[in-house]
């Protein structure tokens, strides 16, 4: 596995000339993703290279180096699956190219006949236990089919669970053309999304389009690509904060984009030794899941909602003009200050005793219905790593100090929110 290296991409016609030169972006993420107060995306932590040493680590401890004494095939005759990425001169393995890039549809299948199927193979190899998973593709259109499409790293023929959700992970293609290798290194360092209600830049809509995404589905974990370059990142429980990886190259080695994305599947399976981000503070309404998720795309992205005036265009001075009449006005909503009969439309007051105000919160936590269970034990899958490997002390999960601080720059969401969202009771998930 440590020589099998994801072979050259082939375009063909003049697909390779909508790539702009290297170190330019390309200025054509045009996602349709738009601002929603609900994305409440404080802080994005780059992992930088201590994620090579994680990687590097957990092959070392997992993946034998030795055959495992199996009778084992390239390609498993009872699902089809197989190797498909070369690796030394020693293995045969197929090495029969997908047609040249032409459009993105074929750039879709270079990234499902490589990289996929031959790292679902070796799970499957090294994990019996999660022979039901695997990568499927979405096939539900939206206004982004052309630059944007996504694969999911799920149990297949099987229902939809909380705990499957929580298992998978998201893989989000866009051509190089789009996504060049200068938009990933400036994906990958942003630090948050902007606050207001703003224009947003090629990478924020990016950032934006996975959030909403990961949300709609439940799956915490994440792969970004472009067959070129691959980044690997998650979100935390309460979708406040994200981490990412820097962007490996395609031809990388030791480790190459075959270790990662292996180690990234493991993580989302709960694999012993796996990934998981920092315990943090976050919005307690985030955490319990209350708050709106993004309405489904198919439906269309961001859509305008419908007016609730049946103003028809008429002159303002005409008093017959259905907006001059203020009885058919959309009744208005109740004042945050309250209505002066309902008492628990009044506003609340915090208390000033830091001991009363948490006895407040703990007897208010209590009465809330569980809604979610605790990620690391809902979503576990048990597997074992097979006994002829030996086990090694492992680097520990990151800590918030193991992450550096990019250059800062003029934009805004360039520069992490101190304090996460202001206004809310703080609470965080305990991990085991």
């Amino acid at each position: 596995m440590k020589d099998a290296v994801l072979p050259d991409l082939k375009f063909g016609g003049d697909a390779h000339l909508a790539c702009p030169p290297s170190g330019h972006k390309s200025h054509r993420n045009t996602l349709s993703t738009r601002f929603r107060k609900e994305r409440h995306l404080t802080s994005i932590k780059c992992l930088d290279n201590t994620f090579d040493t994680l990687v590097t680590n957990w092959i070392q401890a997992n993946v034998p180096d030795k055959s495992l004494g199996l009778d084992l095939k390239d390609q498993d005759e009872q699902t089809g699956e197989t190797l498909t990425v070369p690796s030394a001169r020693r293995f045969r393995i197929s090495t029969t190219l997908p047609p040249p890039v032409k459009e993105f549809n074929r750039l879709w299948a270079w990234i499902d006949h490589f990289p996929l199927r031959t790292v679902q193979r070796i799970l499957h190899i090294l994990y019996p236990q999660s022979k039901d998973w695997g990568f499927v593709s979405e096939t539900q259109q939206h206004y982004d089919d052309n630059i944007f499409k996504e694969f999911y790293f799920t149990r297949k023929e099987c229902p939809q669970t909380a705990e499957i959700a929580s298992n998978s992970v998201l893989v989000a293609c866009q051509p190089p053309w789009v996504l060049s290798n200068e938009d990933m290194w400036q994906f990958t360092e942003l630090k948050s999304l902007p606050a207001g209600n703003t224009r947003l830049r090629g990478k924020e809509r990016l950032w934006c389009k996975l959030w909403d995404l990961c949300v709609r589905k439940q799956c915490f974990h994440f792969i970004v690509t472009s067959y070129e370059q691959w980044a690997f990142g998650v979100f935390s429980d309460g979708w406040t904060n994200a981490y990412i990886s820097p962007p490996f190259d395609a031809r990388a080695r030791q480790p190459t984009v075959m270790h990662a994305i292996l180690y990234w599947l493991a993580s989302a399976l709960d694999v012993d030794d796996g990934y998981s981000p920092p315990i943090l503070p976050e919005p307690v309404e985030y955490v319990m899941g209350q708050f709106d998720a993004p309405p489904s795309e198919s439906c269309g992205a961001d859509t305008i909602q419908e007016s609730l005036s049946s103003w028809a265009a008429q002159s303002l001075s005409d008093d017959d003009s259905p907006s001059a009449r203020a009885d058919v006005c959309a009744p208005l909503g109740i004042s945050e200050q309250g209505d002066g009969k309902n008492p628990e439309s009044e506003l609340y007051v915090r208390p000033r005793d830091l001991t009363e105000t948490r006895q407040l919160v703990e007897r208010w936590r209590a009465t809330l219905p569980i809604l979610r269970t605790e990620r690391s034990k809902g979503r576990r899958v048990d597997v074992q790593v097979p006994s002829s490997l030996p086990k090694s002390n492992l680097v520990s999960p990151l800590s918030a100090d193991l992450f550096k601080d990019a250059a800062s720059t003029t934009a805004s969401s360039d520069f992490t929110e101190v304090g996460n969202n202001k206004g809310h009771w703080l609470v965080s998930i305990k991990r085991k």
